[in-house]
């Protein structure tokens, strides 16, 4: 098997304001809905935020298709991670949109600018930047498990310089 993409279908209870939601803040283009007739109530969407995909679906429709799923709260213990090019910036336009901020822009240990808010759902987006320091050249060197097949020394992904991690493994960044 190749997983081609991984893209998070988000259960909500009212899938047009979800998506008006992200159009409004992240400039988000809606990508596909079923039903597809634009005048009618769709039950699920995709959104493209820049080159990423995001599905929305309301519950029943997400209830039906994954059984599992009924009864599950919407929003809750998910957060959605974007790497962005410039988080202070980004930070500054969903201050000035009014979104709630979970965790302020915080330099991490790590050498990455980071922030959180949640969206009109209570969905966790969590962005982070990574800054050239000094700092971001051992990122996830340490506590880090890499197996053979991921690295340049395996057969898997090529380009992958991170290597195994050190005998001192006593930080851990995530």
């Amino acid at each position: 098997m190749h997983a081609n993409s991984l893209t998070p279908d988000l259960m909500v209870e009212d899938v047009q304001a979800t998506v008006d939601w992200y159009e409004r803040v992240f400039d988000a283009e809606v990508a596909a809905t079923l039903p597809s007739d634009a005048d009618a109530n769709y039950f699920w969407a995709q959104v493209m935020i820049d080159d990423s995909p995001l599905m929305i679906q309301d519950r029943e429709s997400l209830e039906r298709k994954l059984p599992v799923l009924e009864g599950a709260p919407v929003g809750g213990s998910v957060a959605l991670y974007v790497d962005v090019d410039d988080a202070q910036a980004l930070y500054d336009d969903l201050e000035a949109a009014d979104v709630e901020i979970v965790n302020s822009p915080h330099e991490t240990e790590f050498g990455w600018r980071q922030f959180a808010v949640t969206d009109c759902n209570g969905y966790v987006l969590w962005f982070g930047e990574k800054l050239e320091t000094e700092r971001t050249e051992d990122i996830g060197r340490q506590r880090r498990i890499y197996h053979e097949h991921l690295t340049d020394e395996g057969a898997g992904r090529q380009g992958d310089t991170r290597g195994p991690p050190p005998a001192n493994d006593s930080e851990h960044w995530g």
